[in-house]
């Protein structure tokens, strides 16, 4: 699977959930690439890597930005729905 753009995961027969790639963050909240991966890595945004890349579930995102934007200190239960889950 090629991960670029906006991604559907599938689960069984229907999509379940749109994840987001760190370029389409930052073109989403128009803010540097290196700032979306350093956020990440630093864990002020929701956010999880896979492989080399980091991913952001869409719905998390939003949630995090209508909270203000807090840290995983701030509003730690957000950044645990950041992962994939069943």
């Amino acid at each position: 699977m090629v991960w670029c753009g906006i991604h559907e995961v599938m689960r069984g027969d229907r999509m379940t959930e749109r994840w987001l790639t760190a370029e389409d963050v930052a073109e989403y909240i128009h803010a540097c690439l290196d700032t979306v991966r350093y956020k990440a890595r630093k864990r002020l945004i929701p956010a999880v890597k896979v492989g080399k890349r980091w991913l952001f579930r869409a719905s998390v995102l939003d949630e995090w930005i209508a909270a203000g934007c807090p840290s995983q200190a701030e509003q730690p239960g957000l950044f645990d729905h950041a992962t994939p889950g069943p």
